[in-house]
């Protein structure tokens, strides 16, 4: 295949993300949380098939695209929403950052276990990954069998509608604008700190490939490590606190590209990935106290729409900025940026945390 074939396959896969995005979100709110993650496993066993029949067909690979973006739209926003109204349920609601930066690690750990088996098979036997997926998607299916949908869910049930999931959320966004607002600070500068991590590769030298896979492997440890203390920084400090130092310390570390060391290129890739992995679980603790239990799942999905939004916005841009300016000085750039964005965030994060304070009163 073309590399032009490539990006397209890659634009279809975020085009149908977007598209789909908040619609998922809201059937889990409607219908079931369970239907939802039954439904994301189906489009995976499906997707890896059509991977697996496609023998280098593009449009069956775009088919297969769709179903794997699809996979995760009816994925994200449910599974938190699902975790969140089970710990409240449990009376477990001051450990649900604990849980989800348990949660949060295990993904980080499976993703080390990926690395390493992708490099396995990344000669000859990359279709073998396909079956292992499948294999584990019938695994998880019984796992979702077994899961206890939470009564609060089921209560709700009974009365919500899609028409009226619309108007909760549009009265959402007219009741609590800071609230939507705080939500998109986050996704849009977390896409900023999350750059490097896309871009760094093309600065490494050419390594063997253990070498490669030492680095994803040491990047996914740290990032079980930052995710764990997630929870011990979360319970002393509120989110809004937290992300100015987060975006400092970020800027900070792309400010030292000028180095223009394979060795630096590595300490930034894994410092930037690590804090943007331990913030990552305390800002969804604290956005949950404050979104709806009848369209918690739809929130949340717009959340990450808007993550989705800004990496179509940002990452060409810093992209061709790459190619106009050169590496160290996009990323010197971006890192005066962040460092510079540090005291109006916390002038409008302490604003938004006020008015967000006002309607929870």
């Amino acid at each position: 295949m073309s590399l032009l074939q490539i990006g397209l396959l890659e634009s279809i896969f975020h085009a149908t993300g977007i598209i789909f995005e908040i619609p998922s979100g809201m059937l889990a709110d409607r219908f079931s949380y369970k239907a939802n993650l039954y439904i994301s496993r189906l489009t995976s066993i499906l997707s890896s098939i059509l991977m697996l029949i496609g023998q280098g067909n593009f449009w069956i690979y775009a088919l297969a695209m769709i179903f794997n973006a699809l996979s995760y739209n009816f994925d994200s926003g449910t599974s938190s929403a699902l975790l969140y109204d089970s710990a409240v349920e449990s009376d477990l609601k001051d450990c649900y950052l604990k849980l989800s930066s348990l949660i949060s690690g295990v993904s980080e750990a499976a993703i080390s276990l990926g690395t390493v088996l992708a490099g396995l098979f990344v000669h000859g036997y990359l279709y073998v990954t396909y079956y292992i997926m499948i294999a584990v998607s019938i695994v998880v299916l019984i796992l979702i069998w077994l899961i206890k949908e939470p009564d609060i869910k089921r209560q709700t049930d009974k009365v919500v509608t899609m028409k009226k999931i619309i108007l909760t959320v549009k009265e959402e966004m007219k009741s609590s604008p800071s609230l939507f607002a705080w939500m998109m600070i986050f996704q849009f500068v977390g896409t900023m700190m999350c750059m490097f991590y896309f871009y760094y590769q093309k600065q490494l030298p050419d390594l063997a490939g253990w070498q490669i896979s030492t680095v994803m492997l040491i990047g996914s440890v740290l990032n079980i490590l930052a995710v764990s203390i997630a929870s011990k920084i979360g319970k002393t400090w509120h989110s809004f606190r937290i992300f100015p130092v987060v975006v400092s310390l970020t800027g900070g570390a792309y400010i030292l590209s000028f180095l223009e060391t394979p060795f630096m290129y590595i300490l930034v890739y894994l410092a930037t990935n690590a804090l943007y992995a331990m913030y990552q679980p305390i800002f969804y603790n604290d956005l949950q106290q404050y979104l709806p239990n009848s369209v918690r799942a739809t929130m949340l999905s717009v959340t990450s729409m808007m993550f989705s939004l800004s990496m179509i916005i940002i990452f060409p841009i810093v992209g061709w900025l790459i190619d106009s300016f050169g590496f160290n000085s996009t990323f010197i750039g971006l890192g005066t940026v962040l460092i510079v964005l540090v005291l109006p965030l916390i002038i409008v994060l302490q604003r938004i945390r006020k008015q967000l304070k006002t309607i929870e009163n």
